[in-house]
């Protein structure tokens, strides 16, 4: 490139950088046009469509900047990051097509047999947080042990390659928001809880959703890490025989639902959150069954409360969502009905939302069905997680009442993203070790599970 184009191009990265990506595509693509074979503008053109989501889009510009240079690293690298983004929406075999992928490239870009060799600390971090991509297997083989045995060590070398780039970067809080969530998944609560502490003394400015597999930057991050610690505090209830300090988790549980909800009163995820959290409580107050009237009648109000707060804004988002997986080839309308059939015409979810999505496939798809599941991906793990907090609830109050029963909750939201559904029944309190082993049974006979 002459100075003038060079100069050009170094405008459309710092645009890039400010997210400004419309006026990024403009600018390469009059490059791309006087210099098609330039692996530099290719890689950095691909990089602005991950960045907007459009993994298509980005492979094609990737590839072609690796065809043109495969010693080039960087490309590797953001190439790498395309297909895990990619592999995070994906189902069944192209899931582990695109995981594969990602290892490759990110292996190539690190130049090194082992991660404590490299220097790549971005490279390394997102090699660490494809490995996370494989631990719901390796969670699925463990409830399901009767059948597999766990596939790989895929959380010990996440945490290798995640704890070479903090130790290259003592500051990259993106590393350990990541690491974070590999302890959590780990069921290592003390230790998920000291890197979400250093991430929020980092960077109490950004936010990084770390039930999330990407994790998933949010502007309103304080938010965020509320539902995190509350999580956190919550799971720690079910390693403690200690009452007392049981119930200061539930405590701190409680009052980090509370104050998540002052940041945002209709927070989806925080009301359903301290319903369960509460509730829970009680039950095992009351010995493991909850019975007391007066309980029962205040958490029926408390949902009652959620169902009118959430419609229909959520419903017809899980209406979208699925729709959109259905014109997407991700999900067969023969599932749904499945579901509708076992919980029964009177059930909340069939009312709400099977019965709309059966009769009306088609209505309001969008043109770019993957596309727009690539672009709301945090939408559809949202609403994975509300779908697997309400069948907790439906387990607590064990009964049809106003919530109906649990397992067509679970079901959707095995649809819906498997990964999280199982990461979600690993974790949950509300249910014994049995239980949790007799559902994921159930959901893989039922091919529910088949995604991962």
């Amino acid at each position: 490139m002459n100075q003038k184009h060079w100069a050009m191009a170094q405008k459309a990265e710092t645009l890039r950088l400010s997210d400004a990506y419309q006026d990024v595509i403009e600018i390469f693509t009059q490059l791309l046009d006087k210099y098609p074979d330039n692996a530099w503008i290719n890689a950095h053109l691909g990089t602005t469509y991950y960045q907007l989501l459009d993994y298509g889009k980005a492979e094609d510009y990737l590839k072609k900047a690796i065809a043109e240079n495969d010693k080039y690293l960087w490309a590797h690298a953001q190439l790498g990051e395309t297909y895990r983004l990619r592999a995070i929406t994906e189902y069944k075999e192209s899931k582990e097509k695109y995981i594969t992928l990602a290892i490759e490239h990110f292996k190539i870009a690190i130049d090194a047999e082992k991660p404590e060799n490299s220097n790549y600390a971005w490279a390394l971090a997102h090699l660490g947080a494809t490995y996370r991509l494989q631990i719901p297997e390796n969670i699925k083989s463990t409830l399901d042990s009767r059948r597999t045995k766990p596939r790989t060590n895929c959380d010990s070398i996440a945490l290798d390659c995640l704890n070479r780039a903090i130790e290259l970067i003592p500051t990259y809080a993106w590393a350990w928001g990541m690491r974070s969530t590999v302890y959590r998944l780990q069921q290592e609560y003390e230790d998920s809880f000291w890197d979400l502490g250093t991430l929020i003394v980092i960077a109490p400015e950004i936010g990084v959703l770390q039930n999330s597999s990407s994790p998933v930057p949010l502007a309103d991050s304080r938010r965020v890490n509320l539902h995190e610690h509350a999580f956190l505090h919550f799971y720690l209830t079910k390693q403690q025989e200690d009452e007392d300090k049981k119930n200061r988790h539930y405590v701190r549980a409680i009052a980090c639902a509370k104050e998540a909800l002052v940041f945002r009163p209709y927070d989806l995820i925080a009301q359903l959150m301290l319903i369960v959290i509460e509730a829970n409580q009680a039950k095992e107050k009351q010995g493991g069954t909850l019975s007391d009237p007066n309980d029962i009648k205040k958490i029926e109000k408390q949902v009652k409360k959620f169902f009118k707060d959430a419609e229909p804004e959520f419903f017809d988002l899980l209406q979208r969502i699925l729709r959109n997986l259905i014109a997407a080839g991700k999900v067969d309308s023969n599932e749904l009905e499945l579901i509708q059939k076992e919980a029964g015409e009177k059930h909340k979810l069939t009312k709400a939302v099977l019965n709309g999505v059966i009769k009306n496939p088609d209505r309001g798809v969008e043109d770019d069905p993957q596309l727009w599941l690539w672009q709301n991906f945090g939408s559809i793990e949202v609403s994975s997680s509300a779908l697997f907090l309400l069948s907790d609830l439906s387990c607590i109050l064990q009964g049809e009442g106003v919530i109906g029963t649990a397992k067509p909750y679970r079901d959707l939201a095995a649809i819906i993203d498997p990964d999280y559904m199982v990461e979600r029944l690993y974790q949950t309190p509300v249910l014994s070790e049995d239980e949790r082993c007799e559902i994921c049974r159930g959901l893989s006979d039922e091919g529910r599970l088949v995604a991962i």
